[in-house]
């Protein structure tokens, strides 16, 4: 599955690159509450931890649907400008008409977008059937959403206090550590939409995101979902994250600008395998004789002849599991005078789990 940015007739003003606070403080706070996720984090939430207020940290686990797994559009720029302080970004979520703040909010606490998120408002039938579809999910989720539906300004309200109050207790001081780097992230980025072609700028900020031309200019991305959205018609923003990784996250809500909020810093140290590939060697493992190849592949190089002699099977066999295996990548062949050696890529068998892993949370 892939989502898919149309770039056909897309002109330079139509994508633009900076930053956001509050889009880095919901990357934080998806970290803080999917821990297990988020190995590579450690050392800051230890960090974060210590110093988070309890009742603090209550009202994150209140809120925690709105950065779980579907991460509520509030927190992304809305409108331009970017670079905005966190204040200022706060208060244009105080500022937003309640028929646009209430959707968003309740798509987050669903985890979907769902037809009748616009009628929440004026729908006693909606409200109700809102409310038990979140149940559904969990105790909390149903408990945000009623209180999402019976009182939207106090839910407004209470949401943008916690921003504050995150503020002081830890994201201030973290954005003094990160925004720089994400600033000179994003005027990297500026200067290549200057001379570069924006589909070519937008397949840039992803390993997993490819750009093609024919019949039209897009760029697609390698994710566990479909869908679709057109730059020309609602502008496009790029804003980089330092805690977001592995999460490419993409927002393609009607009515607003599309974002890209993409992986900053380190990802090429860390690249990102398709899912196609991933699926691939799984079931290239699935198959008991190329697991058994592995095992006798693991110590040393081994040939063809040998590998049938241990496996008590014939070396055409042997051969069928080792070309399947070198199609995906898991094992290499090298030849030695008369001899082909076969070795297994430990590294990438070793690698596996975390890139199933990084597929499914991508």
């Amino acid at each position: 599955m892939v989502v898919v940015l149309d770039v056909a007739g897309a002109g330079a003003s139509d994508v633009v690159a900076g930053t956001s606070p509050l889009a880095e403080l919901l990357s934080c706070l998806h970290v803080l509450s999917e821990p297990e996720h988020h190995p590579e984090s450690r050392t800051w939430l230890a960090r974060v931890g210590e110093r988070l207020p309890a009742g603090l940290a209550q009202e994150l686990r209140y809120y925690s649907p709105l950065w779980a797994r579907y991460r509520c559009r509030l927190f992304y720029p809305l409108r331009g400008p970017l670079g905005l302080d966190l204040h200022a970004e706060a208060e244009a979520l105080l500022g937003l008409g309640e028929e646009t703040f209430v959707p968003l909010a309740a798509n987050a606490i669903r985890g979907a977008v769902f037809p009748g998120a616009g009628l929440l408002a004026t729908s006693g039938t909606e409200r109700r059937e809102f409310v038990k579809a979140c149940e559904r999910r969990s105790f909390s989720r149903g408990e945000l959403a009623n209180a999402l539906v019976e009182d939207p300004e106090a839910f407004r309200a209470g949401l943008v206090e916690t921003v504050g109050r995150c503020a002081e207790a830890f994201f201030d001081e973290e954005w003094r550590r990160v925004g720089p780097r994400l600033s000179d992230i994003a005027a990297r980025v500026r200067e290549q939409l200057r001379t570069e072609p924006a589909d070519a700028v937008l397949a840039s900020v992803s390993p997993t995101a490819a750009a093609t031309r024919d019949p039209a200019p897009r760029v697609s991305y390698d994710k566990l979902q479909s869908a679709r959205g057109k730059v020309r018609d609602r502008g496009c923003f790029l804003v980089p994250t330092m805690h977001g990784w592995p999460h490419l996250i993409l927002k393609l809500d009607a009515g607003l600008p599309l974002v890209v909020h993409f992986i900053a810093d380190d990802w090429e140290q860390r690249p990102s395998v398709s899912q196609s590939l991933v699926r691939d060697r799984l079931s290239a493992l699935s198959e008991p004789a190329r697991l058994e190849l592995c095992r006798h592949l693991l110590s040393e190089p081994i040939t063809t002849s040998e590998l049938a002699v241990r496996m008590g099977i014939g070396e055409p066999q042997v051969s069928r599991h080792l070309r399947r295996l070198r199609e995906v990548g898991l094992v290499t062949s090298q030849r030695e005078g008369r001899m082909v050696y076969h070795r297994l890529h430990a590294e990438l068998l070793l690698n596996l789990g975390a890139d199933v892993l990084t597929t499914v949370m991508r």
